[in-house]
């Protein structure tokens, strides 16, 4: 039996890079308000801020604008209507910034879908055409900043994490405990491991190194990486069980297809690697770090209800020992499945998880 690790976001959040989409989105509009202190102006295609007319511009801040109080400050910003203009081009950037005040998360590739939905919903014709347009440049723009922004926290990576509880866990046997879909007659070492790395990032790479010198090992850059040797950065909305997707398929506006992911799947061969190793033989899921949303949903489903797979094992994270993030977890997962019976069987119970290591600086 293999084993599939899936690595998500939360496996670089724990190695200290700030790579959540707070951290970008407030990188971004910190570098928006600290063009506008030093030149009394920015503008870009999704934000702009600016002075009144009758308003005197105040002398460059000498101090710049932090990630940790830039939404407090373009709050005072936004209420000083009198004397400055702080205007959103996106609906999609407005809708970002809103959740991330409220709620402190967002998942951009949904918000980008529901955008898409309602913008075809309002649109006609050539209409509809440079509106849903509009929105695909929308999102590149933003995708591209999102590179350079991960490029640069990439760089700032130490490599000097003490690597031995995660490499305990992936090289772990397989207990026989854990699966009741096959029969497993004795606790075995997996025959093949296979990183699919969600990542952009390179961060898992030792890690791979470091368990194919004692398992053959091999990886998965399935949404592409920085430096596009893997494959260019996939971004986009990935449900095409949604049934507002399929109304798409009405429409005759190929611009509606631009950002969904299976159409991005097909520039290289990383989704057909992975189909390989699914239908290679019988596998086990460990999950590190990858909140398993919707926005995921056609692949996610394709490799949990695989026949091929015969339990997902989660690595959760833990607050404290009262507070963890199965639940929402399993949550999330059973979402992938058509058959929740099949969901019931192959999902190990939490008293048969444990908590994702998380590496500590040497």
């Amino acid at each position: 039996m293999n084993r599939l690790i899936i690595i998500g976001n939360g496996f670089d959040l724990a190695h200290g890079l700030k790579s959540s989409f707070k951290d970008f989105i407030a990188n971004y509009f910190c570098n928006a308000v600290n063009h506008f202190f030093e030149g009394n102006t920015y503008s870009d295609i999704l934000f702009e801020l600016s002075f009144t007319n009758d308003f005197h511009p105040f002398e460059p801040r000498s101090k710049p604008t932090t990630s940790e109080d830039i939404f407090e400050i373009l709050d005072k910003l936004n209420k000083n209507k009198k004397n400055i203009n702080l205007k959103f081009n996106s609906l999609l950037l407005q809708n970002i910034y809103a959740k991330i005040k409220e709620v402190n998360w967002v998942d951009l590739e949904i918000e980008f879908f529901k955008i898409l939905v309602a913008t075809k919903n309002v649109y006609k014709n050539q209409n509809q055409f440079e509106a849903i347009k509009n929105v695909n440049e929308q999102l590149d723009f933003l995708k591209n900043k999102l590179v350079i922004y991960l490029s640069e926290e990439e760089k700032k990576y130490s490599n000097t994490f003490d690597k031995s509880e995660l490499l305990k866990c992936f090289l772990e046997e397989i207990n026989k405990e854990e699966i009741v879909t096959t029969y497993l007659r004795e606790n075995k070492l997996p025959d093949n491991l296979y990183f699919l790395n969600f990542n952009y990032t390179r961060t898992f790479m030792d890690y791979f190194e470091l368990s194919n010198n004692q398992i053959r090992s091999k990886f998965n850059f399935i949404h592409g990486d920085l430096k596009e040797e893997y494959g260019n950065p996939i971004f986009g909305f990935g449900d095409e069980f949604d049934k507002r997707y399929l109304e798409f398929e009405d429409e005759n506006n190929n611009q509606l297809f631009k950002h969904i992911k299976s159409f991005e799947y097909s520039q290289n061969k990383n989704y057909f690697n992975l189909i390989r190793f699914i239908d290679s033989g019988d596998y086990q899921i460990q999950v590190f770090g990858h909140s398993c949303g919707v926005s995921d949903r056609t692949m996610l489903n394709e490799i949990f209800e695989n026949t091929n797979c015969k339990s997902i094992k989660i690595f959760y994270h833990e607050l404290n020992d009262k507070v963890n993030d199965f639940s929402e977890k399993t949550y999330d997962i059973a979402k992938h499945f058509k058959n929740k019976g099949v969901f019931r069987k192959k999902l190990i119970p939490f008293d048969l998880s444990r908590p994702m290591p998380q590496p500590k600086n040497k």
